[in-house]
């Protein structure tokens, strides 16, 4: 994941020669208040989320960043938008979602999501652009409503390119000062304008008119479309970003066209010259081969990334870049792709020339001549190490306690069914180990909830330290553990285990100064004698763990003593 610098950075980058400013940035921190600002890359990672979502959803900027907004999304509704997401990404159309999104306080709101595609002025897709606004904005009435569009409009107002707004009649209902001065009129004589009839140049009246025939909201709309105005300097070429500005009932009220001047580069009529200034103005690695995957170019990102020269890249094959790390079959899966499909892209482990691994995003593309033969391969990389350590953090989270650092709930579910997949096919047994503690109630009602931490961190350290690399211990919530011995070969062997872990986990617990008393009693079903599903085995540990408490406490007992005889 960038950090909001870098990210803001790389999309000034990329913005670059949108816009003919070499210092311009958009102006983020002053969205609309209800109205959050959103822009993904090509894989549908945030790059830039406007201020005002930290006051929605209590996250900080900077961890929204990559993927980190989607721990905002309601659990329940984040796969179904990932794969919407995906789609627009894959597809570069634009994205309409409606989902529910956590809130500072911990509730959740229902969210509309609109998206567009953006491209870069050669017609490359470079990601999303969009907005998000609670659904229950849609009941404030009309005032809300309008007063929503005025704060659109202001977004508009902050950006450093010519904005429009025009209703479905073809006038304009809002331009900001930019526009105004490419037409050469003041702000007050703008609003009113038919932008068809008094600005559009007549050969472009018709594509315009397009957008908006019979005055009603079109069905659909181009993300992108290039036609010609009228302006102070003459007649100009534009290319428009264009979206549909909508109210919080998500009734669309007018088109929103954001514009670049682009006709220095259709007058320049040089599209190699403008390709290699793009090229080498990159902050994305950048590396072209023949078809034999020698390089015959890299752009100057590659030699920051990996640490080579230009010099010392042409001609060498790419493969000097590969760690190590991935096999034979991941290299034969990516280069079928490559020349079945065109085309390859994901996440791959490379060294620089300093030898230090690090992991990167990687697009590898084929480029064929008239005949369909491949003459070139091109390849578009940049590092993810932030993203990646984000990426094992969320993991982190998602799979392990996080008071005691066990494996939680989720993650012995995940393991249980490897040991008895692992069983099944080596004939091996293994046992479940139900662990709950005696006496914990008391602890955390007479010694509060902090020594009571304390103490089950300090049984998750006696736990580790008697079972083996192989084996798992977990924490199912509360004062209950569970641990998977795999590979067993004697019943006594477990029991040994079950009797020292017992033993252990009764000794002292001292806290602060303070003396902690306390037992444990031990439940333990085997597979496959007494149960082959996983829940099964489960319920069979736990109900063995309840009869050692029932019969004194601080003691183990097996399943297969108590379960009923047929």
């Amino acid at each position: 994941m960038e950090n909001p610098v870098a990210a803001h950075t790389r999309v000034q980058s990329l913005a670059h020669d949108l816009i003919e400013s070499g210092n311009t940035s958009f102006q983020v921190a002053t969205q609309p208040q209800r109205v959050v600002f959103w822009m993904s890359d090509t894989v549908g990672a945030c790059e830039l989320v406007s201020a005002n979502w930290t006051d929605r959803t209590g996250q900080a900027v900077p961890d929204a960043l990559g993927h980190g907004w989607m721990q905002c999304v309601d659990v329940q509704d984040r796969v179904e938008l990932q794969r919407a997401l995906d789609a627009a990404t894959k597809s570069a159309t634009g994205l309409h979602a409606r989902y529910r999104l956590l809130r500072s306080d911990g509730r959740s709101r229902w969210v509309l999501h609109h998206a567009a595609a953006r491209f870069l002025p050669l017609g490359a897709f470079c990601g999303l652009v969009g907005t998000l606004h609670e659904e229950a904005d849609g009941h404030a009435g009309e005032l809300a409503l309008e007063r929503a569009a005025q704060q659109v409009y202001g977004f508009m107002d902050t950006l450093p390119m010519a904005a429009v707004a025009m209703g479905f009649d073809g006038r304009i209902v809002h331009g900001n000062r930019f526009a105004a001065a490419l037409i050469g009129r003041e702000d007050t004589q703008f609003a009113g304008l038919h932008w068809v009839d008094d600005v559009v140049s007549v050969a472009s009246r018709e594509c315009v008119s397009g957008l908006i025939g019979g005055g009603v909201a079109p069905a659909a709309l181009p993300p992108e479309l290039e036609y010609q105005i009228e302006t102070a300097a003459g007649p100009r070429l534009l290319r428009w970003h264009l979206t549909l500005i909508r109210n919080f009932a998500g009734v669309p009220v007018s088109i929103a066209m954001m514009g670049t001047d682009i006709t220095r580069w259709r007058a320049a009529g040089n599209q190699s010259r403008l390709t290699s200034q793009m090229f080498d103005a990159s902050s994305e690695g950048m590396v072209i081969t023949d078809r034999n995957n020698c390089i015959v170019t890299v752009n100057h990102a590659f030699t920051t990334l990996t640490g080579y020269t230009r010099e010392e890249a042409l001609g060498s094959n790419p493969r000097v870049l590969q760690s190590g790390r991935h096999d034979k079959a991941f290299y034969q899966a990516m280069w079928s792709s490559i020349l079945e499909h065109g085309y390859w892209r994901g996440d791959i482990w490379d060294r620089r020339k300093d030898g230090t691994f690090y992991p990167k995003f990687l697009a590898i593309s084929a480029i064929r001549d008239d005949q369909e033969e491949i003459v070139n391969f091109s390849a578009v990389f940049y590092d993810v190490t932030e993203r990646k350590a984000l990426e094992d953090k969320l993991d982190h989270l998602a799979h392990y306690d996080a008071l005691t650092g066990l494996p939680n709930r989720m993650l012995l579910q995940d393991r249980l069914e490897q040991a008895i997949a692992l069983a099944e096919r080596n004939r091996q047994e293994f046992a479940l180990l139900f662990v709950d503690l005696d006496g914990f109630k008391q602890v955390n009602d007479q010694c509060g909830h902090i020594v009571g931490d304390q103490v089950l961190q300090t049984v998750a350290q006696r736990m580790l330290a008697l079972v083996r690399g192989v084996d798992t211990a977990a924490r199912l919530g509360g004062d209950e553990f569970v641990i998977i011995l795999t590979d067993i070969h004697h019943e006594v062997d477990v029991a040994r285990v079950a009797a020292k872990l017992v033993e252990v986990l009764s000794q002292t617990y001292t806290v602060d100064g303070q003396e902690v008393a306390l037992s444990a009693s031990v439940g333990v079903s085997t597979y496959p004698s007494d149960q082959r599903v996983a829940s099964e085995l489960l319920r069979t540990a736990d109900e063995a763990m309840y009869t050692a408490k029932r019969e004194g406490k601080r003691q183990v007992r097996f399943y297969a003593s108590i379960r009923p005889r047929l």
